[in-house]
């Protein structure tokens, strides 16, 4: 098991001379960066722990408090995970919508081309095969490969919320 430990310092309380703690924001998103990083580095499958070190002086700070921050801003984070996916996907099939008409013209103008065999038109047809893949080339980057680190982030920012959480003085 791999334990992620966090430490709460006299900084991290908002209204520490009240009844309740409430934890600063800023260090909630710190956590929760150290938290989804460390499940990052290791993969979601394997297993973690979060232990919190708390001064003796806020014996009060409870497990569903901190849970119920880290719940709070979790939902945060996968609304704007999810918002970042709709948009790479709109901006996919946006690109489609201009790549493939724009390859299968220069792959068609490359076919009318290849029967003559002179200089000029050699290069001329060699371009259209550049000119029609490089065409795809951004389609294929937002299909492929962009949209993987929204969904591992997503899969850390789920994972979070099922771990366990000891606070110890």
């Amino acid at each position: 098991m791999i334990v992620i430990d966090l430490f709460i310092t006299g900084k991290c309380i908002r209204d520490s001379d009240g009844p309740n703690y409430d934890l600063d924001d800023a260090k909630v998103e710190d956590w929760i960066f150290t938290i989804t990083s460390t499940i990052g580095a290791y993969g979601s499958k394997k297993d973690f722990s979060i232990l919190i070190h708390v001064p003796k002086s806020l014996t009060e700070l409870d497990v569903a408090s901190i849970s119920a921050k880290l719940r709070e801003f979790h939902h945060i984070h996968t609304i704007e995970l999810k918002s970042e996916l709709m948009v790479m996907k709109t901006q996919s099939l946006d690109a489609l919508s201009k790549g493939v008409p724009i390859m299968i013209a220069a792959l068609s103008l490359n076919f009318v081309i290849e029967k003559d065999h002179n200089y000029f038109e050699f290069i001329l047809k060699e371009s259209l095969y550049i000119f029609g893949w490089v065409s795809m080339w951004k389609p294929i980057e937002l299909l492929l490969y962009d949209r993987w680190p929204l969904n591992r982030k997503l899969k850390s920012y789920d994972k979070m919320l099922t771990l366990p959480i000891s606070i110890i003085s």
